[in-house]
């Protein structure tokens, strides 16, 4: 049997954080900086905090259940020497999400975070 992956646990734990901050964000409306959102940024300017709450949940939702997904699969395939083309797959995907949810961040921080220019 093998051992755990330290990388796999934080993958698995940052992913929980996520889905938890994603929910809470709904629930409360209520920004987290330094997870959904730059902590360069003062969510008090935000033009329309609503809009960027209902644009960003399902992303960040998704991106958070998957990476519990692919730690865990990583934490397990380690354990129980599986192959390693498991875990290449599921880092892969997870990679391809996080580029989608920094491409889908950046948008939702021109759409309802810069000002507009006239």
């Amino acid at each position: 049997m093998g051992n755990i992956n330290i990388f796999d646990l934080l993958i698995t734990a940052s992913g929980i954080y996520l889905v938890y901050t994603a929910i809470a964000m709904k629930r409360n409306g209520e920004l987290k900086t330094g997870v959904i959102i730059s902590k360069d940024i003062d969510v008090n300017k935000i033009r329309d905090k609503e809009g960027f709450i209902r644009y960003m949940f399902g992303k960040a939702l998704i991106l958070g259940i998957l990476a519990v997904a692919v730690g865990l699969l990583g934490i397990f395939n380690t354990r129980w020497n599986g192959p390693e083309y498991l875990s290449l797959i599921g880092v892969g995907g997870y990679l391809a999400v996080l580029v989608f949810f920094g491409v889908a961040s950046s948008k939702a921080k021109k759409m309802f975070i810069d000002p507009h220019e006239s």
